[in-house]
């Protein structure tokens, strides 16, 4: 027997509970992306944290470098001076090894300080 006109069919009952369960795989789908995305920009801003802090630490070491570069050069202007200074005029003639930095600090001796000469300044 056919059904009257304006009340639902079985089959249409089953087309709407498939579009629902369509509708909801949608939803589902569409969290899930969001999440998923959510994460991926988490993770993009840990490395661009990461790559900012060695930014910072890599300009440091850059900075402590031109100023070893700089100590270096004044280094060697003065042993040129005294080299050009003594090799000059009657002056005792002075051979590289005295002049050399690395000799002269071997040269030095440790000071030893006390305790109570510590605090005087």
């Amino acid at each position: 027997m056919a059904s009257p006109v304006g009340t639902p069919s079985g089959s249409s009952l089953q087309q709407k509970s498939a579009s629902e369960e369509d509708l909801q795989a949608v939803m589902k789908r569409k969290r899930s992306n969001r999440e998923s995305a959510r994460r991926s920009r988490m993770r993009k801003q840990k490395h661009l944290d990461g790559l900012t802090a060695q930014i910072g630490q890599l300009r440091k070491e850059n900075s402590q470098m031109v100023e070893l570069r700089n100590r270096l050069q004044s280094l060697n202007d003065i042993l040129h001076c005294l080299k050009a200074k003594f090799s000059i005029g009657s002056g005792p003639m002075i051979n590289d090894n005295f002049i050399n930095p690395w000799n002269l600090m071997r040269m030095n001796q440790p000071i030893m300080a006390s305790a109570e000469n510590m605090f005087q300044y």
